[in-house]
């Protein structure tokens, strides 16, 4: 990919991750398909978002509503060891739900 497009997939939401919000580093940010060029995403900027390697890694070639489902599983899949069972009883963690809002979604309510 060239710089100029790199650094316009950066800069496409204020140097976040289009998912999670997080800072990104120009030269740590991941470059999603939204789209999977696997399942046919074409290699074009309308289909790129700056990703942080976690969330391209887990969003891997999920869609975007595949990838908000996942997320909306994350809080009852992560009680189930013991220990984070335990953890909560005894209010030393609790656990927020995912809202359902990708960081570029939030972004554009405003």
């Amino acid at each position: 990919m060239k710089k100029e497009l790199r650094e316009k997939v950066w800069k496409k939401y204020n140097c976040k991750c289009a998912y999670c919000g997080e800072d990104l580093e120009y030269k740590k940010m991941q470059v999603d398909h939204i789209e999977a060029k696997y399942l046919g995403g074409k290699d074009d900027i309308e289909n790129y978002n700056p990703s942080c390697r976690q969330c391209n890694f887990y969003k891997s070639t999920f869609s975007l509503d595949q990838f908000k489902q996942q997320l909306a599983t994350i809080t009852e899949r992560i009680k189930k060891p013991f220990i984070v069972r335990l953890a909560m009883k005894y209010g030393i963690i609790s656990f927020k739900p995912f809202d359902g809002k990708f960081y570029y979604e939030k972004m554009n309510e405003h």
